[in-house]
């Protein structure tokens, strides 16, 4: 197995995609090619279609859910601050609590 220098090409490639959304595989290959890095279109169609049938499920739930991207973050930080579902449930009574009498 080859050395990669400490570099993952999957993140390699979905970085090139996040700073060129409209990139194509072709040029994305190149573009590694010129940073040392060999890959094929292949491997570079298959990450580009996981990302994006991962973006496509996330944008599909929140739009679901009637809640937007922000929200969901917050509240994912707010489980991770937590720790647990029921901790963070204990938190928003709490909160709400408060909310009633300010």
């Amino acid at each position: 197995m080859a050395k990669n220098n400490g570099l993952n090409k999957s993140q390699a490639i979905r970085d090139f995609y996040k700073a060129h959304p409209k990139a194509k595989v072709k040029e994305v290959v190149d573009a590694l090619a010129k940073q040392g890095m060999t890959t094929t279109a292949n491997y570079v169609g298959n990450i580009k279609a996981t990302h994006n049938k991962r973006h496509r499920a996330r944008s599909k739930v929140v739009a679901e859910g009637g809640v937007g991207i922000p929200e969901v973050k917050a509240a994912l930080a707010l489980l991770k601050l937590t720790g647990s579902m029921a901790a963070a449930k204990q938190a928003l009574t709490v909160a709400e609590q408060i909310k009633k009498i300010v």
